[in-house]
Parts: C-alpha cells; sequence; structure tokens
C-alpha cells in the first residue's frame, strides 16, 4: 500500500508529489517528484492538496489502461472515417458554397478584427485544427498555474500515473496537460511544426485520431515502464503524441533535412529526419536503462515506435477498417 500526497505552494502554484511504503511510515519518502528546485523556506511552506491511498496492483493494474488505450484508440479512428465521410457529404450537395466568397463581404469591425479574420482564412483546415489544439492546451496551462481552487482535479486527472485512483482518463487528458511554460512552448512548437506534414500525408481527421490514439498509447508505455520498476512519478505532457509525429514524418520522408529550432541560428547544422527518429529512440532507451528522471523517457518511445508503425503498416490497417466504417455508416445515412 502507497500513501501520496500532492503539493501546492502557499501563494504560488509549486505542484510536487511525494510518496511512500505504508510499511515503512512516512517518515521515510521513497518516491518525491517536484517540478521545479525550492528553497528551505518555499519547501516549509508546502501545504498539501490531496492525500491518497493507493497500491501497486502490479500487471494485473494495467489491464484496464489497456483496454482504455484500446477503446479510445478504435473510438478515435471510427470517429475520423465518419468525419471524413460527413466532409465529403457535405461537400457533394449542389449549390452549398455558391456565397462562400462573398461570406466575408462585410468584414470585420476594427483593423485588428479584419486582420485576425484574414489571419484566420489564410490557415489551412489542419492549421486550423492544430490552433484548436493548442487553445486547448493553453487553457490547461492556466488551469494548472493561475486557478488554485482546481489543483486537486488537476492532479488527479490531468496527472497519469499506474498508482494513482484514476488511471484512465488521465491517459488521454495528460496529453493536453502541462505545468511548466517552457514545457507547452516546445511542444506546440514542434506539433505546429509536425503536423501539417503528417496531415497532408493522411488528412486531417487521420492526423487527429493518430495523435489523440498516440497520447494514450505512450500513456500506456509509460505506465508499463512505471510498474515493472515499481515508480508511481506522474507524467502529464504532449511530448508523446508529439513523438508519434516525428515518427511518422521520419519514417515516411527520411531524407528530409531538419534543424533544431533556435539553435540552427547559433551552431549551424542539419540532419535527416532519419537521423533524428534514431538519435531520440537511442536517447529515451539510455534514459530508460539509467533510469532518468527529467523526461518521461518511456512514454516517448512509446509515442515514437507507434508513430513509425503507424507509417508503415498502420496506415494500411486504418485504411481499410474507414472503409468499412464508411459504409455503414452511409448505409445508416442513405443517400445524400
Amino acid at each position: 500500500m502507497w500513501r501520496a500526497l500532492c503539493f501546492r505552494c502557499v501563494g504560488r502554484n509549486v505542484i510536487g508529489w511525494q510518496a511512500w511504503n505504508s510499511a515503512v511510515g512516512q517518515g521515510q519518502p521513497v518516491r518525491r517528484f517536484v517540478r521545479r528546485q525550492l528553497s528551505e523556506p518555499q519547501h516549509r511552506s508546502l501545504r498539501p492538496v490531496r492525500d491518497v491511498e493507493c497500491s501497486s496492483r502490479g500487471s494485473t493494474g494495467l489491464l484496464r489502461p489497456l483496454a482504455f488505450a484500446v477503446t479510445v484508440t478504435g473510438a478515435s479512428y471510427t470517429i475520423a472515417a465518419v468525419w471524413q465521410y460527413e466532409t465529403f457529404r457535405r461537400l457533394a450537395k449542389p449549390n452549398q458554397h455558391r456565397f462562400s466568397q462573398d461570406r466575408n463581404f462585410y468584414g470585420k469591425a476594427g483593423d485588428f478584427r479584419h486582420q485576425l479574420n484574414a489571419w484566420w482564412n489564410s490557415l489551412y483546415p489542419t492549421e486550423k485544427l492544430v490552433c484548436g489544439i493548442i487553445g486547448v492546451n493553453a487553457a490547461v496551462f492556466v488551469a494548472w498555474r493561475f486557478l488554485p481552487q482546481f489543483s486537486v482535479f488537476m492532479a488527479k486527472y490531468f496527472m497519469a500515473s499506474p498508482m494513482a485512483q484514476a488511471t484512465c482518463w488521465p491517459m488521454l487528458l495528460c496529453t493536453f496537460s502541462h505545468y511548466n511554460f517552457f514545457h507547452l512552448f516546445v511542444n506546440m512548437y514542434v506539433l505546429w511544426s509536425f503536423a501539417p506534414v503528417a496531415s497532408n500525408k493522411f488528412g486531417k481527421e487521420q492526423f487527429l485520431a493518430t495523435y489523440v490514439s498516440a497520447g494514450v498509447i505512450a500513456s500506456f508505455a509509460s505506465y508499463v515502464y512505471n510498474v515493472v520498476r515499481g515508480s508511481m512519478l506522474p507524467s502529464l505532457g504532449a511530448s508523446g503524441a508529439i513523438m508519434a509525429l516525428i515518427g511518422i514524418v521520419g519514417t515516411s520522408f527520411p531524407d528530409t533535412r531538419l534543424q533544431i529550432a533556435f539553435v540552427s541560428k547559433i551552431f549551424p547544422h542539419s540532419f535527416s529526419a532519419d537521423s533524428g527518429v534514431k538519435g531520440l529512440i537511442a536517447f529515451d532507451m539510455l534514459g530508460m536503462v539509467l533510469g532518468w528522471r527529467f523526461l518521461d523517457h518511456a512514454g516517448h518511445l512509446g509515442g515514437m515506435l507507434f508513430g513509425i508503425w503507424y507509417a508503415k503498416y498502420g496506415h494500411q490497417i486504418a485504411k481499410r477498417y474507414r472503409e468499412r466504417v464508411v459504409q455503414h455508416w452511409h448505409n445508416l445515412r442513405g443517400k445524400p
């Protein structure tokens, strides 16, 4: 049996996680996780916002998360197939876009609103979808940092740990959860960079289904690794899903030249997408072997491997599944 405390610093949000074995006692913590280094006065000012009991259920505790990952993945691709069908069905209707070129005839009041409207209309559908994902991540970040009354709820559902009371929904919700602004900025920048490439290859509907599926699969990979190591360190962030996009791009376009953003202005460099994927895999495997805790290496590796598999084989399986779903849905909906 494990007991855990989620902490928040008085006056400022500092999410921390401390756990100990009940048999050993609270005086000997065996796991500790704090989002940033704290001074001694800050340590003394920490106060718990959640006190829970949880148990290490071993491999049997992974059955529900596995079922949840399979369910979310199946539901994501089913919804994507129906969404894509409805899009084409709507476009097939005659005279629907007769006035589409004049829909902004009157424009928006004010220069800023006009420029904002023009910028939004200039975006591709995938870019608009990515803006929505970024907006959700930003809203969750605001909840973490500026709405302390939601600390208990956020700690329960937006941080994923295989030994917590809630194990299923956090696998999905933590994909949109960032506590640190730098973490949020880096992930959203990489998402904005790689999402259009993956979407152009598979379509925006399949892109979103793959992104969501990769998030829960990466969380499950993290669960497996933590259960094996007996760790209950929580994880959060979109890195696992974004790693899947990097894996898709690196596998589909291995000779594409890439650069590390901002670093290239100081140290000019470039490398192939294939080399970048291999380097990230090696880095995460090394982190898992050595037990590094700064990053969720198991989640990163799980997302990357899913992306590589999807680019090589998974998209063909998804295509056949989409055809069956569309056929059933068409029979249900009838002719346009």
